[in-house]
């Protein structure tokens, strides 16, 4: 806890005051421009990946970065009623979601724990993949853990763009090219990030 003192007192002390103008300008009103669906997992930073400042960037994080198709949005109004801040009163102009390697959420999926009994609220929440599971398991019945957790890390991806478009005032942005869908893969290890490509449907290094 000490730790975390000092660096409270450090940021108050040198990163304020360093943007004191910005945090001012900050104090009344924000305008990100960009709505970052992210996994909980704490090696994953938005701000860090995108060299972004406070106020650019509005996040969701949740186990897998997923997004409940709107017909489930009520059930899952946590995560939904971001999305609706986000598009409807901040007016965001991009949305990204960004899945990444090694994610303990899609691998216990493919692969529960022991323990999974013991944490009702996250096997309810990953229940979402289930149907990605299955279409994993289908398509590499012979691979290894990794591999399979590998391939449903990015259809996971995918298949989250796709709930996205189920909601109407989503989709008609989209149409209207008011607001842009991204679907990314980090690679935590070696700092790859691969960019899903709709046309090619296929992940592109950047």
């Amino acid at each position: 806890m000490k730790n975390l003192y000092k660096a409270l007192k450090q940021f108050k002390e040198q990163d304020y005051k360093e943007n004191k103008d910005l945090y001012e300008s900050l104090s009344e009103i924000q305008t990100p421009h960009t709505l970052f669906v992210g996994c909980s997992d704490s090696r994953v930073s938005p701000e860090r990946l995108l060299q972004a400042y406070p106020g650019e960037i509005f996040h969701i994080r949740n186990i897998a970065n997923i997004v409940p198709p709107a017909g489930q949005s009520v059930k899952y109004a946590s995560t939904t009623s971001a999305i609706e801040y986000a598009v409807e009163v901040l007016n965001v102009k991009n949305i990204i979601i960004c899945g990444h390697s090694n994610c303990g959420g899609c691998a216990a999926s493919i692969n529960p724990p022991e323990n999974i009994d013991d944490l009702p609220y996250t096997s309810i929440w990953i229940s979402q993949l289930e149907a990605l599971r299955q279409r994993v398991s289908k398509e590499l019945p012979d691979d290894d853990m990794t591999v399979k957790a590998n391939r449903l890390e990015k259809l996971n991806v995918i298949q989250q763009l796709s709930n996205l478009m189920t909601y109407e005032n989503i989709r008609d942005r989209v149409e209207k090219n008011q607001i842009t869908l991204n679907g990314w893969h980090y690679s935590i290890g070696d700092g790859v990030i691969s960019i899903f490509n709709e046309e090619e449907n296929e992940f592109i290094e950047l």
